[in-house]
């Protein structure tokens, strides 16, 4: 008979993980900046940072399925953005379908804009797969944000978790008694949901309002967590704003 542990031990840790969520929230806004200002034509820049990107990824295995989970959802919308933009560009024209045409000047748009769009999207998805999200909370608090803003966000998460259990059974009661429905059917029990899951959202959440005021909620979150900064986060705070602005001045000057 095999033993098996009672205890369940989490995985340590990865270097991204430990680092303070204020230093990786500054990082990913300097990382936009620099990408985004790029000038047009210049592409080598764009495969630097994608190398820096993979050797993060590299670096913190641990974020592999998280990194993707976030990122993947995004893709195809990237994707329609750079298969539309080609043909609302103005210059040389290089392929003709009817009315339809792609111009160079479109297709270096859509190159730029994709490259771009998904290495900032993939900065922000290492950013969440790192960061809880007490810490992420604590993060943009620590950087001065209204804390009206910052308590809405954090509101809008925590009751996505609530209202998820309850689409799931509002879904399964319209499939128990819509057996085989189709066509229009189908759209109207489906918005019957969507109206349903709104008024009981409104309802919970003036239940959860009350019992908020009860407890002596005054306006602002309180959490469990509190940043300090460290060694490695003075180091990566500077090294890395310095790695990523010089890519930026060298290569796309």
């Amino acid at each position: 008979m095999h033993e098996k542990p009672l205890i369940l031990t989490a995985a340590p840790p990865t270097f991204l993980e430990r680092l303070d969520a204020r230093v990786k929230l500054l990082l990913a806004l300097v990382w936009a900046i620099c990408i985004v200002t790029i000038p047009r034509g210049r592409y080598l820049p764009f495969g630097v940072y994608a190398a820096i990107l993979i050797v993060l990824l590299v670096g913190n295995r641990g974020l592999a399925g998280k990194f993707a989970r976030r990122l993947l959802p995004a893709l195809p919308a990237l994707a329609l953005v750079c298969v539309v933009l080609p043909f609302f560009s103005h210059g040389e024209p290089v392929w003709r379908w009817g009315v339809l045409t792609v111009t160079r000047a479109g297709l270096q748009t859509a190159a730029r804009v994709g490259a771009a769009a998904t290495l900032c999207v993939g900065a922000v998805a290492l950013v969440w797969a790192s960061t809880s999200q007490d810490a992420l909370l604590v993060g943009l608090r620590g950087l001065g944000l209204p804390s009206l803003f910052v308590g809405t966000l954090g509101f809008m998460l925590r009751y996505l978790e609530v209202l998820r259990p309850e689409l799931h059974r509002l879904t399964d009661a319209r499939a128990a008694r819509a057996v085989g429905q189709v066509g229009p059917g189908r759209l109207r029990s489906g918005a019957n949901v969507l109206g349903a899951l709104f008024l009981r959202a409104q309802e919970r959440a003036e239940h959860v309002g009350e019992a908020m005021v009860a407890r002596g909620y005054a306006g602002r979150l309180r959490t469990f967590q509190h940043s300090h900064f460290h060694l490695r986060d003075v180091v990566v705070g500077i090294g890395f704003p310095v790695v990523v602005i010089a890519v930026r001045v060298l290569l796309g000057s």
